[in-house]
């Protein structure tokens, strides 16, 4: 059975990337504008086993807590899950002459069939995502839509087929991303009371306990009430224990634990309301029943054997008919980590396909029915990596 938490976090949470940080290797750590799914699948099965009385690391439990499959974090407000922005949305912005409001457009890129003699170096078959000649009649530079969307929106943009909508679609609903905060820290010698020699070092901090709200802006002097320019936001997590680990999920379960670097705490416990968003909507549902054209959008990045497409002979998403049309995806982020089962050591480093990615199939009438059941889920290749929460699946339709 799965379980949603709550994680909050009233301090600072470090993300950290894999460039080499410590004594003799850099003093300034990077981070990435989220957590990653591994980071914190370590975190609570770390956590799982400290909340348990009579559990430690010892003989076979790093491979039993490896069964444990964990699935987020994502920021939650007033009980809806949020989630990242899809990369075939384009924001065609357009300032007032004034300066008084955004005017503008949303425009949503598909896959676009070649004109003439025109050639593309993508496989086979596929055909480039892009703006279709009236999209792209005017020439413009794209604005930054708002990085975390609200689940009721984020299901309009699925199951609706519209091109374009105006820009006061964004509304003080979405969220941007959290600002990261630069913090410089050094290591006093105990005999002089000053810095140590060459123990200066900066990190790179996200606030996730409040996110800035689309339309409000930083400099905006009018807006004192702060719940106008921030959202208070929980993240939410979901955990599946499988009863062939031979562990389970206490009850309360609530525990301060540390996430991501600089061992940062952050309360965990069982949610104590419904979040909307973990489950599949009836929209998406009723979306995908006749649907012949799907469109599948990545919740947190993932790992395919391919690289950046997914196996669709012998991965997650055999049997269902799909055939790929185009694609959308961001540059590939690296990810590599430490394991604690054996063999000890070092991960080896993977690619990832970002989040916010999309994929264009298609698939005979009625063959899309089921894919309904497996939002939310994990599609990426290796199962280790479906259980750590890497590739979980957003369904549509264009």
């Amino acid at each position: 059975m799965s379980v949603i938490l709550e994680l909050t976090a009233p301090d600072p949470v470090i993300a950290r990337d894999g460039r080499p940080f410590g004594i003799g290797q850099g003093n300034r750590m990077r981070g990435l504008s989220w957590l990653l799914p591994s980071v914190v699948a370590g975190s609570f099965r770390t956590a799982l086993v400290t909340a348990t009385p009579g559990l430690d690391f010892t003989g076979d439990m790093p491979r039993r807590l490896q069964q444990v499959a964990v699935a987020g974090v994502f920021p939650s407000h007033d009980g809806e899950l949020y989630l990242p922005a899809p990369l075939d949305c384009v924001w065609k912005q357009k300032d007032d002459p004034k300066g008084e409001q955004e005017r503008g457009q949303i425009l949503r890129a598909a896959p676009q069939p070649l004109d003439g003699d025109s050639g593309t170096d993508l496989p086979a078959g596929l055909q480039p995502v892009m703006l279709s000649r009236a999209q792209a009649a005017e020439d413009f530079k794209p604005a930054t839509p708002p990085a975390w969307w609200p689940k009721t929106k984020f299901v309009d943009w699925l199951t609706t087929t519209l091109d374009v909508r105006d820009s006061d679609w964004f509304t003080a609903e979405f969220l941007r991303a959290p600002q990261p905060v630069m913090r410089d820290h050094v290591a006093l010698d105990p005999g002089r009371g000053a810095a140590a020699e060459s123990l200066i070092y900066a990190t790179a901090n996200l606030n996730v306990d409040y996110l800035p709200r689309h339309v409000a802006k930083e400099t905006d002097q009018q807006a004192t009430n702060i719940s106008n320019r921030f959202a208070a936001v929980q993240l939410s997590a979901r955990v599946t224990v499988p009863a062939s680990s031979g562990l389970a999920l206490p009850n309360p379960f609530r525990i301060w634990h540390p996430l991501g670097g600089e061992r940062r705490l952050v309360h965990w416990q069982r949610c104590p309301r419904d979040v909307n968003g973990w489950a599949c909507p009836a929209e998406v549902r009723a979306a995908l029943a006749n649907a012949t054209q799907v469109r599948l959008i990545l919740a947190t990045p993932a790992i395919f054997r391919h690289g950046w497409r997914p196996d669709l002979d012998n991965g997650p998403l055999r049997g269902f008919g799909l055939k790929l049309v185009g694609a959308c995806t961001g540059r590939w982020r690296a990810v590599s980590g430490w394991s604690l089962a054996m063999p000890i050591g070092p991960k080896p480093i993977r690619r990832l396909v970002p989040a916010g990615s999309v994929y264009f199939f298609r698939c005979d009438q009625g063959a899309a029915a089921a894919l309904a059941d497996s939002w939310l889920q994990p599609i990426s290749d290796d199962e280790q990596e479906q259980r750590d929460g890497f590739g979980l699946a957003l369904w549509g339709i264009w």
